[in-house]
């Protein structure tokens, strides 16, 4: 383990010092992802302009859904998203062959080596969206914060095992770069709670497509109108989602031909 926090370190420190080498491309950036909270932030209020309630989600509990959804997204942007997009061109170019030479995992090496300090603001943003419109919304405060905690990281965890699932298959195809774009024409459903939704999307989106995990069960659970039925169902798709990963990950290794030999 002091291996690999050794490695996270440099490699947060390396991404630091290139963050500020090039200040104007990051400020840039951390503008452009805070423009994207406000829209997010603008839609649903002129949707509630002109309703109070739809499908059981009024105005806070909506904004409480988002401020959730904002922080779990932000991490996963932190610390993943660089990574994942650039996954595939490493796989057809042969640079992955570096990787699988060090004495450390190549999932870890992969999914670490390329952080974007620009979302950090919007971790902020949506943590005191949660605050701001928190009581509103039916939440306790106090030690509940314990439960944003954790549903946070559990937003994290699954756009992590959902977005590998989507890039692996460059083992498999060539333009596997096509089948990780696919990623992101799913995601457009993360962003709105599940109640939103038809009932075959939300059962979609609770199962094969579990986004509803980064903010729409967080937010029910924790305003007091989830039940133990959500967590079961959190540890049972999660758990599916990390064995397929795993088990598609040790295939595509055998599989997988340098692009450089």
């Amino acid at each position: 383990m002091r291996v690999y926090w050794d490695v996270f370190l440099t490699s947060l420190k390396n991404n630091f010092v290139r963050e500020f080498i090039y200040r104007s491309n990051t400020i840039a950036l951390t503008l452009a992802d805070m423009v994207w909270v406000v829209v997010e932030f603008a839609f649903f209020e002129v949707i509630y302009s002109n309703t109070l309630s739809i499908n059981g989600w009024n105005r806070e509990q909506v904004f409480f859904f988002l401020g959730l959804f904002i922080s779990s997204d932000s991490l996963f942007t932190t610390f993943f998203q660089r990574a994942f997009w650039t996954f595939p061109f490493m796989v057809n170019h042969g640079d992955f062959d570096a990787l699988l030479t060090k004495p450390t995992n190549a999932v870890f090496l992969a999914t670490f080596r390329d952080i974007n300090f620009t979302q950090i603001v919007n971790l902020f943003l949506g943590l005191y969206m949660v605050h701001h419109y928190g009581e509103a919304a039916g939440f306790a405060g106090g030690l509940a914060w314990f439960g944003v905690a954790f549903w946070v990281l559990i937003g994290l965890l699954t756009q992590y095992l959902v977005r590998f699932f989507f890039v692996i298959w460059v083992f498999w195809i060539e333009r596997g770069i096509m089948v990780s774009r696919l990623y992101y024409a799913f995601y457009a459903l993360a962003n709105k709670p599940e109640g939103l939704y038809p009932q075959a999307i939300r059962y979609l989106i609770k199962t094969a497509l579990p986004f509803a995990f980064m903010g729409s069960i967080p937010a029910e659970v924790l305003t007091g109108r989830g039940s133990a039925w959500n967590y079961g169902l959190v540890i049972g798709v999660l758990s599916l989602y990390g064995l397929s990963v795993v088990f598609l990950w040790k295939r595509g290794l055998r599989r997988y031909q340098s692009a450089s030999s």
